[in-house]
């Protein structure tokens, strides 16, 4: 058995399939990024919400936020092996390089990321052959929820968005400036703490400043994450997936047009594309 996961900043998505693909068990966690959780809590996280629903397990494929980078994601295969010991040692891959093999399965192409965070890749076909660094919400991940929502609350307390918008976020998320103020700076995890007041973009997603911060966002996002890649590589196909990407996808595709691009696909989730990949890809489960 081949036990699959997908870790966001937010969430993760796990799926045990057997060698023809099949799915055995579905669940979903909490998002294990090693830059923002110690090993001590992604142990305890897989332990209380992981271990006991998974009957039986062979071999482990990870794709997590934070996982690029090899010492983090040495880290987070230490930890796996430890909650899931199999003959095989997991294997830790970027979401990035996940959100590739799904969208794009065997093919050449740009793949995308916008939800909590946001990255880009150029991969071959199998692996990741391009990338411009990511940086996180503080020096990059333009567009990511986490980036709009910051920019929101900016905005909202420089006084630049109307009062009756501003009373009303205060009034239903049950916060004032200070508790903002104390939560950006004094808090863990305020990316998905800024992330949170999504659904607020969208619901006012007409009001001028806010219509305004996400389109910029976006163009940026594509001056950063996707134009490096076109100096080479102009025809292939560009894919995005990411929560951000999805239910922003009128947006996403209007500036997409202003870049003279067509987004080939956007799908809210990986998963499914992984378990296509993996079931198409590995027989020895």
């Amino acid at each position: 058995m081949l036990l699959l996961a997908d870790s966001g900043s937010t969430k993760t998505d796990w799926r045990l399939i057997d060698k023809s693909g099949d799915c055995l068990v579905s669940l979903k966690s909490k998002g294990l990024n090693p830059y923002f959780l110690t090993s001590d809590e992604i142990k305890s996280e897989l332990s209380s919400k992981v271990l006991d629903k998974i009957p039986d397990v062979n071999r482990v494929v990870f794709y997590g936020a934070g996982c690029s980078h090899p010492t983090k994601a040495a880290e987070m295969a230490v930890v796996l092996d430890e909650i899931f010991p199999t003959q095989v040692p997991a294997e830790v891959n970027g979401d990035i390089l996940g959100a590739a093999r799904s969208l794009l399965q065997g093919e050449f192409g740009i793949a995308c990321i916008l939800g909590t965070g946001a990255n880009s890749c150029l991969y071959d076909g199998r692996d990741i052959i391009g990338n411009v660094p990511s940086l996180g919400f503080i020096l990059g991940d333009y567009g990511s929820g986490t980036v709009l929502c910051r920019d929101l609350i900016r905005e909202l307390l420089q006084g630049n968005i109307g009062e009756g918008l501003k009373e009303e976020f205060f009034k239903k998320f049950g916060l004032d400036q200070r508790m903002i103020l104390d939560k950006i700076y004094n808090q863990p995890r305020v990316n998905r703490f800024l992330a949170s007041f999504t659904p607020f973009l969208l619901d006012n997603i007409t009001d001028p400043i806010i219509h305004s911060l996400i389109y910029q966002n976006f163009r940026q996002f594509f001056e950063y994450y996707i134009m490096p890649y076109r100096k080479s590589h102009q025809d292939i196909p560009l894919v995005f997936t990411g929560s951000i990407a999805y239910h922003f996808e009128a947006c996403l595709r209007a500036v997409a047009e202003e870049f003279g691009e067509k987004i080939k696909n956007i799908a809210q989730h990986p998963m499914n594309g992984l378990v296509n990949f993996h079931s198409q890809t590995f027989v020895n489960y």
